[in-house]
C-alpha cells in the first residue's frame, strides 16, 4: 500500500474501511445486518487465530460504526467471534487521552472502559458519565439494553459540570439507577452528598428530571417552617393536557391544622388566544386547636387572564383578580402584595368596523381594602365613530367652501354602575347596627349587590347602590385657516369654533323634601328622563418662528418655536329653573326652603333630579403658549462627511383662563411647565402653579387684590412649585441570557427543557453584570394655596456593580430631606458558583426592617428542592417585628 502524499509511512495514515465481512466467518455474515465502518490513525492489526479467534485492533483516535451505535477511543478492539468491540483510553501525563465514548440513539456515554455487542444491541460502560439534559449521571458500572433502557450500578446524579476525575460539590447517589425511554431516570434509596459527605437527607426512592419538553408527572415538594407550623406544599401533579394547555394542581399541608388548594389551568395558541386560570384557597388555622380563642380563616385569591383575537378587527380580553385581604396580607410572601391597598379586574370586548367606526363592551372592577369601597361596571358599553365630514364633496379640495368644512364625531356610553362604600365600624356602632354579640354588622360587596337590604344596612343609604346611565356626546366642529391678516400681510391662523352637545339618559330621577325633624328625606321617581346640556366655543392658534444665528462648538444656531393658543367658550346655567333639571326643596309645611346670603337676601334652595348637571354660567377666555427650543449638532462621519441632528434643548409652557361671568376672582391659576434634557443625561421637569390674587391679612382666603405690581417686581404669587429629575450613569455592561423570574408562566412555545419538577417556576433570574451602572432621581415640591407652607425633598438612588466576575451588589437608598432621615434602603448581595447561586437581601433599617438568605443550586428542576431559605417567608425576616 503507497502512502498518501505528506504521509511517511503506513502507521502515520488515516485507514477508513468498510468491512463487508469477506475476512469475517460465514456465520457472523449471516447474523450482521449493516456493514461496519471503523477506522483509526495510528495502526490497524489484523490477527486470525483458530485459538484465542479472530481480532482486530484499532489504535488512535478509533472509531468503530455500526448502524446507530458509534464506539470513540484511543484504542478499539474488534472480536469478530463474539461480535464485540472493546475499547479503553490511555494513560499520559496529563492524564487519560482518548477515553472511550459511547453513542447510540441520541444518547452517550463515556468511561474507562467500554464493551459492545454487535450482535445483541447491548453495551457495558465502567467509571460512566453522560448527560442528561442540564444535569450529568456517572456510573460504576453502567449496562445499556438493545431498546436504550440504562440499568448503572453505582449512579451519581449532579448538575455541575466537573471533570471526570473531580469530585462535584453537591450529588445525589443511588446504589441503583435506571434511564427508560430517555424521558425517565427511576432509583432506589437516594442520599445527598456535598463532595464526598454524606448528608442527613435520604429518600426511599427518586425520580430524576430527564426528557427535555413539557410532559405530566408529579410535582415535588417543598418543606419547611412558618407561623402556621411545620410544612409540606406544592405537591401535587402536572398533566400536559395537549400543545395548548396544560393544568397543575398543588396542596399544602401544616402542622397547625391549615392546608391549601391551589389549582391552575393554561392555555395558548399562538396568533389566535392565550390565558391561564389560578385558583388559591387557604385555609388558616391560628392558635392551638384546644385555644378556645383559636381563629380558622379562609383566603382566597382568583386570578384569570385572557387575550384572544377572534378576527383582524376584533379582540377579547380579561385581567380579573379577586383576591381578599386577607390573602394579600398573611398568605402571598410578596412586599408588593404586603402593601398593596386596592385590587382591579377588567374584561373588555372591542371590534372595529368600516367607516371609522367602533364598539366595546367593559366590566370592570375595583375594590379598596382600606375602605371597603367596590366600584363594579355591570357592563358598560362603548360606541364611537372617528370624525366625519358629511358635506365634502368626493375627494378633499384645496379650497372647500365653509358648509364642507363642517365635521363631527360620537361618542356614546352606556353604563350600570355599582358603587358601595359600607360604614365605618364607629358608624355602625353608633347607629346600633350590630350583631347580638355587640359585633358591627358586615357584608361584602357581593352580598350587598344582591340584596338591596344588607346594601342599605351596611351604607345607611336608600336604593341598591346601581346606577344606569346612557350618555352620548357629539362634538361638531368647522376648522379653517386664515393665510393673511390686515396689516400683518401673510399670516397662517388656524380657527376652529365647535359645539359640543352632550346627552344623559337616566331610568329614574330623585326627589327631597324636609320632614318635621329637620331632616332631608330622599325618594327615587322611575322613569325615563334625558338629561340635555351643550357648550359652544372657538379656538384660534398659530406657530411663529425664531432663528438665531449662534455657535457653540458642535452646536450651530438656536431656533424658537412659538404655538400660541387662545379659545373662547359659553356655557349656560343649567340649573336654572327654566330648563327643568332642579326642583325647589320644601319643609314639611309645603313652605319652600331658602339659603340667606351674607347680604341677607333670601335665596330659594333647589336641588338636581339627576347628577351631572352643569351649575353656573360660564363664559370663559383660554389662553396658552408652548415655546420650544431647538439648536442643531453638525459633525462628521466616519467617511469624513458633514451630518447634522437636531436637538431638543427645552420647553416652556404656559396656561390660564378668565371667567368673565364669575363674579369674583375670574382669572383662573397660572400653570407653568417646563422640561429639558441635558446632554442626553439628566431629564429635568419643572412645574408650577401661580395664583395672581393676593390673600387677606389673616392668611385665610384670597381676596380681589391683584398680586402684580411693578413697583415691587411682582408677578403673581407661587402656590404650588415641583422639580423632578433624574439621570443615569454605566460603565461597560455585558449581560447574559437571563432566567425568567420565578413568578413568570411562561408561554407554552417557551417550553424547551421543563422537567418534571415545576413547569410553573424557573430558576431564579439573573443577569451577570461586568460593569457598574448608577441611577439617581430627586425631587422637590413645596405648595402653599394659603398661608400654609409643605415642603418636600428627597434624593433616591439605584446601584448595581461587580466586585469579582463572579460576585455583585446591588440596592437602592434615598434620603427625605425634609425628614432629615433615610428612606427606605435595600442592599443585595449575590455570588454565582460553578453550580450553586447565593443572595443576601438585607433591609438594615425603616418600617420593612428585614433580612434574607438563600442558596440554591442553578438546576431549574432542582433549585426549589435544593435550597436553603432564611427566613422561609418575606414577613419574617424582621429582626424585633413579625410582619
Amino acid at each position: 500500500m503507497i502512502p498518501p502524499p505528506g504521509v511517511r509511512s503506513i502507521r502515520q495514515a488515516y485507514f477508513p474501511f468498510v468491512l463487508a465481512l469477506l475476512i469475517a466467518p460465514p456465520g457472523i455474515a449471516q447474523q450482521l445486518t449493516e456493514p461496519v465502518t471503523f477506522s483509526a490513525t495510528d495502526s490497524l492489526v489484523l490477527r486470525f487465530s483458530d485459538e484465542s479467534g479472530d481480532q482486530g485492533r484499532l489504535v488512535g483516535a478509533a472509531s468503530v460504526s455500526y448502524g446507530d451505535a458509534k464506539l470513540d477511543a484511543h484504542v478499539v478492539t474488534i472480536l469478530f467471534d463474539e461480535e464485540e468491540l472493546r475499547a479503553q483510553g490511555m494513560l499520559s501525563d496529563s492524564g487519560v487521552v482518548g477515553r472511550p465514548r459511547f453513542t447510540q440513539g441520541g444518547e452517550s456515554f463515556e468511561g474507562a472502559t467500554l464493551a459492545y455487542n454487535m450482535g445483541t444491541g447491548r453495551g457495558r460502560i465502567t467509571k460512566g458519565r453522560a448527560q442528561f439534559s442540564e444535569g450529568f449521571i456517572e456510573a460504576g458500572i453502567a449496562k445499556v439494553r438493545e431498546d436504550s433502557t440504562i440499568f448503572v450500578q453505582g449512579g451519581v446524579y449532579t448538575t455541575c459540570n466537573c471533570a471526570p476525575d473531580e469530585t462535584p460539590s453537591y450529588s445525589l447517589r443511588a446504589s441503583k439507577m435506571k434511564v427508560v425511554d430517555k424521558k425517565r431516570v427511576y432509583t432506589g434509596p437516594i442520599q445527598l452528598f456535598i463532595y464526598n459527605i454524606p448528608m442527613p437527607f435520604w429518600l426511599p426512592f427518586g425520580f430524576l428530571p430527564y426528557q427535555e419538553g413539557r410532559r405530566s408527572g408529579l410535582l415535588a415538594p417543598e418543606y419547611g417552617e412558618d407561623q402556621r407550623g411545620f410544612y409540606l406544599r406544592n405537591w401535587g401533579w402536572y398533566w400536559a393536557v395537549n400543545d395548548y394547555m396544560d393544568f397543575q394542581a398543588r396542596f399544602g399541608l401544616w402542622t397547625k391544622g391549615s392546608w391549601q388548594i391551589h389549582p391552575a389551568f393554561r392555555y395558548n395558541r399562538r396568533d389566535r388566544y392565550t390565558g391561564a386560570l389560578d385558583f388559591d384557597l387557604v385555609r388558616e388555622r391560628s392558635g392551638e386547636r384546644e385555644d378556645p380563642d383559636v381563629v380558622v380563616r379562609n383566603s382566597i385569591r382568583v386570578v384569570w387572564s385572557h387575550n384572544q383575537t377572534l378576527s383582524p378587527g376584533e379582540r377579547l380580553t380579561g385581567n380579573v383578580n379577586l383576591t381578599t385581604s386577607s390573602y394579600l396580607q398573611t398568605v402571598s410572601d410578596q412586599y408588593n402584595d404586603h402593601v398593596r391597598q386596592s385590587v382591579g379586574s377588567s374584561v373588555r370586548y372591542s371590534k372595529r368596523f368600516r367607516g371609522g367606526r367602533s364598539l366595546a363592551v367593559n366590566m370592570r372592577q375595583n375594590q379598596v381594602f382600606s375602605t371597603g369601597t367596590t366600584d363594579l361596571a355591570l357592563p358598560e358599553l362603548t360606541f364611537s365613530q372617528s370624525t366625519r365630514t358629511p358635506f365634502q364633496r368626493g375627494a378633499a379640495t384645496r379650497d372647500p367652501r365653509w358648509y364642507e368644512r363642517l365635521q363631527y364625531s360620537l361618542n356614546s356610553r352606556l353604563s350600570n354602575r355599582f358603587s358601595y362604600t359600607p360604614l365605618s365600624e364607629a358608624e355602625l356602632i353608633a347607629r346600633g347596627d350590630t350583631l347580638a354579640d355587640g359585633t358591627p354588622v358586615s357584608y361584602e360587596w357581593w352580598e350587598a349587590l344582591f340584596d338591596q337590604s344588607k346594601y342599605e344596612r351596611a351604607t345607611g343609604r336608600e336604593g341598591s347602590g346601581l346606577d344606569f346611565r346612557a350618555t352620548h356626546r357629539v362634538p361638531v366642529s368647522a376648522p379653517f385657516a386664515i393665510n393673511r391678516l390686515p396689516l400683518v400681510g401673510q399670516f397662517r391662523f388656524n380657527v376652529s369654533p365647535n359645539i359640543n352637545y352632550t346627552e344623559d339618559w337616566y331610568l329614574e330621577t330623585g326627589r327631597r323634601a324636609v320632614d318635621t325633624t329637620g331632616v332631608t328625606r330622599h325618594e327615587r321617581v322611575p322613569g325615563f328622563f334625558a338629561l340635555r346640556q351643550f357648550n359652544m366655543g372657538v379656538s384660534a392658534n398659530t406657530t411663529l418662528y425664531g432663528l438665531f444665528p449662534v455657535q457653540w462648538g458642535q452646536y450651530r444656531g438656536l431656533r424658537h418655536t412659538v404655538r400660541p393658543r387662545l379659545g373662547f367658550s359659553w356655557r349656560p346655567d343649567f340649573a336654572s329653573p327654566g330648563w327643568g333639571y332642579t326642583r325647589q326643596l320644601y319643609d314639611a309645611e309645603e313652605l319652600p326652603v331658602v339659603d340667606t346670603l351674607l347680604t341677607g337676601e333670601a335665596v330659594p334652595q333647589r336641588y338636581g333630579i339627576v347628577t351631572g348637571i352643569q351649575t353656573g354660567l360660564s363664559q370663559a377666555i383660554s389662553f396658552g403658549i408652548d415655546n420650544t427650543f431647538e439648536t442643531k449638532r453638525v459633525y462628521a462621519d466616519s467617511t469624513g462627511e458633514e451630518r447634522s441632528r437636531v436637538l431638543k434643548l427645552f420647553t416652556l409652557n404656559l396656561r390660564t383662563s378668565y371667567d368673565m361671568s364669575a363674579d369674583s376672582l375670574r382669572l383662573s391659576p397660572i400653570n407653568i411647565s417646563a422640561r429639558t434634557n441635558v446632554l442626553g443625561k439628566l431629564n429635568l421637569n419643572i412645574s408650577g402653579t401661580l395664583s395672581p390674587y393676593a390673600l387677606n391679612q389673616a392668611g385665610t382666603r384670597m381676596v380681589q387684590d391683584y398680586v402684580f405690581s411693578l413697583k415691587h417686581f411682582r408677578f403673581a404669587r407661587l402656590t404650588q412649585l415641583s422639580v423632578r429629575g433624574d439621570f443615569q450613569v454605566r460603565g461597560q455592561t455585558q449581560r447574559q441570557a437571563a432566567s425568567a423570574s420565578p413568578r413568570d408562566m411562561p408561554s407554552f412555545d417557551a417550553y424547551t427543557s421543563v422537567g418534571v419538577g415545576n413547569p410553573f417556576s424557573s430558576s431564579l433570574g439573573r443577569a451577570s453584570v461586568q460593569g457598574w451602572t448608577l441611577n439617581v432621581s430627586f425631587g422637590y415640591r413645596i405648595s402653599r394655596p394659603l398661608s400654609k407652607l409643605t415642603r418636600s425633598a428627597t434624593v433616591n438612588t439605584r446601584f448595581a456593580f461587580p466586585l469579582t466576575p463572579t460576585w455583585r451588589v446591588q440596592g437602592q437608598t434615598g434620603y427625605d430631606f425634609e425628614r432629615a432621615r433615610l428612606v427606605t434602603t435595600t442592599l443585595n448581595i449575590a455570588k454565582e458558583f460553578e453550580c450553586w447561586d447565593m443572595g443576601f437581601r438585607w433591609v438594615p433599617f425603616g418600617a420593612f426592617q428585614s433580612w434574607g438568605f438563600d442558596l440554591h443550586v442553578k438546576s431549574g428542576r432542582l433549585s426549589e428542592f435544593l435550597r436553603l431559605r432564611q427566613p422561609k417567608a418575606e414577613r419574617d425576616r424582621g429582626f424585633d417585628r413579625q410582619f
